[in-house]
């Protein structure tokens, strides 16, 4: 039985985005290519492992099987490259995070956990920071959540999970005790934002009543924004995550059942990257499958 590494990690890209397309995209081939490459490795495996149907692509029982497996083999060949590039005996990988996530530490602790001689550097860098900082070399990586206006030129964005929205609001608030909202019922609502602007976007993609929504551009960093939804100034949206990363004695959390999820994306280099910032981006790629929530 002979297949390749490239093989696998085309297996894992389809596994991931359950759509070849999508796949394609990720690892720079066409569609046709990667089918290719996935047919082979099923008939070296003399085992079907996608189910393919016009409703979708599902992994197979025996896809399934191979799964953990073709991480493992991925993973471990990643080792050997980064042994065989002979680069410093503790390698660096600086990230950059717009907001910190449940998400988000378990990428880092399997990352420390497969790569225990990198060392490690997390820059909070807030809404306004991430591409800035990744334009100017500072990091050679960042989280950042909903980047509608994409990467800087000579990067690229690649999608890892995404979480549904919740309103943020003082416990005092006319909705603080409501099961749920939706977005008409908050559409004259004043939104604390970031200042300078840089959280337009982020309201407008959510389509708040359907017209330009009254923000109150005053903050620097989501604890600012809770602090001043905490104090009644006005509401927040935010990922479902933050109601447990950023628990606040002042504030509620409430779900808004019609509003888009939002999508947190790794964005890094094009091109050849160093082998530790690879496999880094590797690691999360594959996280991203079982990151849903």
């Amino acid at each position: 039985m002979d297949f390749t590494i490239h093989q696998l990690r085309c297996f894992l890209a389809v596994a991931r985005e359950l759509h070849f397309g999508r796949a394609a995209a990720r690892l720079h081939l066409s569609p046709s290519a990667l089918s290719e490459q996935v047919a082979a490795l099923e008939r070296r495996v003399s085992r079907s492992l996608f189910d393919r149907s016009p409703r979708g692509v599902e992994l197979t029982d025996h896809g399934r099987e191979l799964l953990p497996i073709a991480r493992g083999a991925v993973e471990s060949m990643d080792e050997v490259v980064e042994w065989g590039r002979g680069e410093d005996a503790e390698p660096c990988v600086r990230i950059g995070l717009m907001v910190t996530s449940a998400e988000f530490r378990a990428i880092m602790a399997e990352a420390a956990r497969h790569m225990p001689r990198v060392r490690w550097q997390v820059r909070h860098l807030g809404f306004t920071g991430c591409h800035e900082a990744l334009a100017k070399g500072e990091v050679d990586c960042a989280f950042a959540v909903g980047t509608e206006d994409g990467p800087p030129p000579g990067f690229e964005s690649l999608p890892l999970w995404e979480e549904d929205r919740l309103l943020v609001l003082s416990k005092q608030h006319r909705l603080a005790g409501r099961e749920s909202v939706t977005l008409a019922e908050i559409a004259q609502e004043t939104f604390v934002a970031v200042e300078g602007g840089a959280h337009d976007r982020w309201f407008s993609s959510v389509g708040v009543g359907g017209s330009t929504p009254h923000l109150l551009s005053v903050a620097r960093n989501f604890e600012e924004i809770l602090e001043m939804c905490a104090a009644g100034q006005g509401v927040n949206i935010a990922g479902r995550s933050a109601e447990t990363t950023y628990a606040h004695p002042g504030v509620r959390f409430v779900p808004i059942v019609d509003a888009p999820r939002v999508t947190t994306y790794l964005s890094v280099r094009r091109g050849r990257r160093p082998a530790a910032l690879e496999r880094f981006v590797r690691l999360c790629a594959l996280d991203g499958t079982e990151a849903q929530v």
